[in-house]
């Protein structure tokens, strides 16, 4: 869908579909703990020191561990084609700033 100058761009379902199926694809590639940690925070929207209590270790440890697992799927996220191309990058891009 084209936008005007200066107009938003509102995107239909159809067209995030590509775009939602990368981006399961790329959570479904990571292990079970990061998976289940990424769909607690954004599914659930359970704290921190819920997921500390669900994983059995300390606010801090699940705050560690959730960034593991964010930084896990960027990586994974990062070189899904989908992705790259959504995001303007082309393969001789570093993304390594992603």
């Amino acid at each position: 869908m084209m936008a005007g100058i200066g107009e938003a761009t509102i995107e239909s379902v159809q067209e995030l579909q590509p775009l939602r199926e990368a981006i399961a694809s790329c959570i479904e590639q990571l292990g079970k703990q990061d998976q289940f940690i990424i769909d607690a925070l954004n599914s659930e929207m359970i704290s921190l020191q819920e997921l500390g209590e669900r994983l059995g270790v300390t606010k801090t440890h699940a705050w560690r561990l959730r960034n593991v697992a964010y930084e896990r799927l960027q990586l994974i996220l990062s070189q899904h084609p989908v992705i790259r191309e959504r995001l303007g990058f082309d393969d001789e891009t570093d993304n390594s700033g992603f």
